[in-house]
């Protein structure tokens, strides 16, 4: 025999059904945060860029040699520029190489190239940018 509480539907009872919509919640909670993480991390792909910092005054001529110098390595292509296209301008802002897909060879040749460029062109550093850190 069953008792008057068995024998209502689940979403009468104020109990099951806040469990109900507690385990619901937590579900889509927890889908939000994994389905970006999934999504924009783990199958993005190779996205790392080398970000190379000049001195202050290096300008847009050492910017272009620089890009002349190392961009025609191996695997390694220069990002184009953004924004305001006035050598006065550029000139302030870092050079970019995407290395995307690089062996560590092609990614050494590349900083081997800006050491022995750091002179010439004013290069103070390089950063990597989307590495996954």
């Amino acid at each position: 025999m069953q008792t008057e509480a068995e024998q209502q539907p689940w979403w009468r009872d104020a109990r099951r059904r806040n469990r109900a919509a507690l385990v619901t919640f937590a579900v889509l909670a927890l889908g939000g945060i994994l389905f970006p993480a999934f999504s924009n991390y783990l199958f993005a792909g190779d996205r790392r860029v080398l970000v190379v910092t000049l001195e202050q005054d290096a300008g847009q001529t050492k910017r272009e040699g620089l890009k002349a110098a190392c961009g025609t390595l191996p695997g390694i292509s220069v990002v184009a520029d953004k924004g305001n296209s006035d050598p006065r301008i550029q000139g302030r802002f870092p050079v970019r190489f995407d290395i995307a897909g690089t062996t560590t060879q092609q990614e050494a040749a590349l900083l081997l190239c800006l050491n022995q460029n750091r002179e010439r062109f004013g290069v103070l550093g390089y950063l990597p940018e989307n590495d996954g850190n």
